[in-house]
């Protein structure tokens, strides 16, 4: 009698606790759960009604290609080819590594107008800094991770926000401040700080991999402390906008919203094409 293989479905269902602790070992900030996207992802298929096709109905069609930003089980696949790909070689390349945020307030955009668009500009600056590395013959290995959340100020004003995360290495700090510059009109100098660049110790590698691949609906809340300053926290983002950012996601190719580079072989093809069972395997 022939003995028939589970699925990935199967194993992820079996597995379901030992899989997410060879994440979280690996990646303690990305919040992976295999429960959580089998259970929450027929909700973003309902949400999105006729944009339901950029989603996976299961882990098995994740071998089929990949589909938009909008998906669990696309964020799903991310985390574990992270873990297993990616990590390693960031910890074997023995180079220091920092974490680089871009958030230049200009690229805000209206809720309702938020589209595949909106991360243009994002992408531009990024391309441009690297470029900036590569014609002073350097070679950065680096993740980007293209992100977009909601903006609300004291006065009540919303808008969507996006921005980039970068891991990157083998580039000082200070030629990472110049190949990142923003160049802020006079008005608004001194007030937002679009470029944030923070050392990343070896240890704290996948911590900041963890986070750079979390996937959530957040709002970035303006406040004002005690001692009088201006301050922001993250709050969950209302259910009215959190479907409008559903549908911008639905319309962004995932493999347009994480970017690999400087690594020896292409991770990006890696992440196109590595068929689940492997990468569930090497966890």
């Amino acid at each position: 009698m022939r003995i028939l293989s589970p699925t990935i479905s199967q194993h992820m269902e079996t597995e379901t606790v030992a899989m997410k602790r060879a994440v979280l070992r690996r990646l303690p900030k990305s919040e992976f759960s295999v429960l959580a996207t089998v259970y929450k992802q027929p909700r973003r298929a309902e949400a999105l009604a006729e944009r339901a096709y950029s989603l996976h109905t299961d882990w098995d069609s994740l071998d089929d290609g990949r589909r938009s930003a909008a998906c669990l089980f696309e964020w799903g696949r991310l985390q574990i080819f992270t873990a297993v790909e990616v990590l390693p070689r960031l910890e074997a390349s023995f180079v220091e590594f920092f974490h680089v945020t871009l958030a230049d307030k200009r690229w805000r955009v209206p809720p309702k107008a938020a589209s595949v668009d909106a991360f243009h500009r994002p992408r531009r600056k990024v391309r441009a800094a690297i470029q900036y590395l590569r014609d002073n013959d350097l070679e950065p290995i680096y993740v980007v991770a293209y992100e977009i959340s909601g903006d609300r100020n004291l006065t009540g004003d919303y808008s969507f926000e996006p921005h980039a995360h970068i891991l990157i290495g083998g580039v000082r700090k200070a030629v990472l401040k110049a190949a990142f510059r923003v160049r802020l009109p006079r008005s608004m100098r001194g007030r937002d700080k679009p470029v944030k660049i923070k050392p990343v110790p070896p240890s704290q590698l996948g911590n900041v991999l963890g986070y750079l691949t979390k996937v959530k609906p957040q709002d970035r809340v303006e406040f004002r402390r005690s001692d009088g300053r201006l301050d922001r926290k993250s709050n969950r983002m209302p259910p009215q906008a959190e479907a409008q950012w559903l549908r911008c996601l639905a319309l962004v190719p995932m493999t347009q919203l994480v970017q690999f580079g400087g690594f020896a072989d292409s991770l990006s093809t890696r992440f196109s094409h590595r068929e689940m069972a492997t990468l569930i395997g090497a966890l």
